[in-house]
């Protein structure tokens, strides 16, 4: 981001600004959020449902660890009220069958799949994304840092969960009753506002603008991680040299998801 846009987000500290800027970064640098409809509904037809259900529920266990992480480093308790407010949602508010990973596999189960296949499937590519995430969490130095870490967190959070719900392919039920599950009714419903309390907790941990761009360091940093994820995830179409994705370009210049 530009050193005049980090002014902007110092001097007009206010949500619709910083959200105005930060979804900007999220359309040009996200795979998932700058990918075309044709683009991602190839994608979604081709993809194995199996494969994203495994994932995405590998990936939704450790959600709550990472946000729980993220929550014994920060200082501020404010911050720690934000984080806080998040795992609780995820950990299904103390009752154990409402675990966000529980209710995950109970929509499975709605659309047909087998809870064991879901479970059995390999994600060792996946834990080689997971991990090294975590780590460079562990790395951040402050609240701001740890801010922009959970801003960049949940501000794709939209995006992923409709992507998932068009992989699956219910056969057996339809999509209408998929999306009334308890876990994806809730998930369209809290994301906006999961995504609200990401904006306000990085626009409150920043005071000056070095710390805006350590937290947008950050941010960047979650959003390359998104991309990363999805390209493991949709790496058994990508390599059957069936579509020819257009790379994107990050802050860093690194690609965002491989061509074939």
């Amino acid at each position: 981001m530009k050193h005049n846009k980090i002014s902007s987000l110092n001097h007009n500290n206010n949500i619709e600004n910083w959200e105005n800027l930060v979804k900007q970064v999220v359309s040009q640098q996200a795979w998932l959020a700058s990918a075309s409809c044709q683009e991602l509904s190839s994608i979604q037809e081709a993809t194995s449902a199996v494969r994203v259900a495994a994932y995405w529920y590998h990936f939704s266990v450790f959600a709550a660890d990472f946000l729980c992480l993220a929550l014994s480093l920060l200082q501020n308790h404010r911050n720690r009220s934000y984080v806080a407010q998040t795992v609780n949602e995820e950990l299904g508010n103390g009752v154990p069958d409402q675990v966000h990973s529980v209710l995950l596999l109970e929509a499975y189960k709605k659309a047909g799949m087998d809870k064991n296949d879901i479970l059995a499937y390999p994600t060792i590519e996946l834990d080689q994304v997971l991990e090294p995430f975590r780590q460079r969490l562990l790395e951040a130095k402050n609240d701001y840092e740890i801010a922009g870490f959970f801003l960049g967190f949940e501000l794709l959070a939209e995006h992923n969960i409709s992507h998932v719900f068009e992989c699956l392919q219910p056969d057996q039920c339809s999509r209408e009753e998929l999306r009334q599950t308890a876990y994806f009714q809730e998930h369209f419903q809290v994301e906006p506002e999961h995504i609200k309390r990401a904006i306000t907790m990085g626009m409150n941990s920043c005071s000056d603008e070095h710390q805006i761009k350590s937290m947008l360091d950050t941010f960047h940093h979650s959003i390359a991680f998104w991309n990363r994820f999805w390209q493991v995830v949709h790496q058994d179409v990508l390599e059957s040299n069936s579509f020819q994705l257009k790379p994107t370009v990050t802050r860093s210049r690194e690609s965002v998801l491989a061509t074939t």
